[in-house]
Parts: C-alpha cells; structure tokens; sequence
C-alpha cells in the first residue's frame, strides 16, 4: 500500500470517528506538499547529489569492466581456431563466469544504491512527520492531508512552506550511508 494511500485512509478513519461537532469544535484541518517537501528540501537535495554522485562513479566502474570484458571477448574468439576445443571450452567459461560474477557484482550495488535512497528517505519522512506534529500542537489542526489527495483546499490551510523551513533547519543535509544489504 502506498503512503498517500496510507494518508487517505487515516484521514477517512479520523473523519469518521470523529463525533459530529458544533461548527467551533469542527476539526481543523492543514495541507501539505509532501512531495515538494521530498524533492525541495535542502536534505533531499543532499541526499539526491551524494546518491547522484555514487550512481557515477559505479557506472564509470561498470563501464571500464564493460570495455575489458569486450576485449577479452574479441581475444577469446581469436583464439578459437588457435586453441583445442578442450582448452576454448575452458577459457570460454572461465570468461562466461567473470561476467556472471560483474553482473551480480552490479545488481548487489544497485540493491545497496536503493537501500541508501530508501534510509535516506525514510529519514526525511521522519523528520516532516514529527514537524507535523509539533505543528498540530502548536496551531491546533487535528488533520493534515497530502495535497496530492485532495482536489481542492483554501491555500490557508496549506502549512507546506512553513514546514520546509522548520525541515530545512531541522535536517540540512542527509548523510546517506551506502550499506550493502545483509
């Protein structure tokens, strides 16, 4: 299930649970752009050139093997005609399992550059989430809803840039940390 799924759903269920009110006791309601939250922040910004940066630097990896690899492919069919069939065979899949171990050597980096976004992004979700809250006590809303759910809201009630620069001085930068997965 997605998070503004997750969202929609918590709102319906505090919306109907909630007793019917007088208009003064109605429950106060802000907006949020999570996703200009995510992508807008200094810390997502942080977070996205270390991510950025590392994706480089293992595809400049990845592609000096490429080159290798394809060069020793070229020699090994030279070699065909020069070698037993016995001999071509064995080099033939002792090439072949170098490849297969480059290509799970990329998948395993790619799982550890997705972890690292995912923690990364988890860690900024955290963060807006407890300035949310310390918001609702401070300003007394009861309900805060993804702009991404709603089709339409008063723009008094959207908190978002409020939030991004309690979130910018809260959480400047991400460390992200690239782990590979155990």
């Amino acid at each position: 299930m997605t998070t503004s799924r997750l969202y929609m759903l918590a709102t319906v269920a505090v919306l109907a649970f909630t007793p019917a009110a007088s208009a003064e006791e109605a429950a106060k309601i802000a907006t949020v752009n999570y996703q200009l939250l995510m992508s807008s922040s200094t810390a997502a910004k942080s977070a996205h050139e270390q991510i950025e940066a590392k994706m480089k630097s293992m595809q400049s990896e990845i592609g000096k093997k490429d080159e290798t690899f394809q060069k020793e492919h070229q020699e090994l069919e030279k070699q065909r005609s020069v070698l037993s069939k016995e001999a071509f065979e064995q080099k033939r899949r002792s090439f072949t399992d170098q490849v297969t171990s480059a290509q799970k050597e990329v998948q395993s980096k790619r799982a550890m550059l997705d972890g690292a976004s995912e923690r990364a992004g988890n860690e900024i979700q955290k963060a807006i989430t407890d300035i949310i809250a310390e918001m609702a006590k401070e300003k007394g809303f009861s309900v805060a809803l993804p702009t991404s759910q709603i089709l339409y809201a008063d723009s008094k009630l959207d908190i978002t840039n409020e939030v991004l620069e309690k979130l910018n001085k809260k959480l400047p930068k991400v460390d992200v940390k690239f782990e590979a997965k155990k």
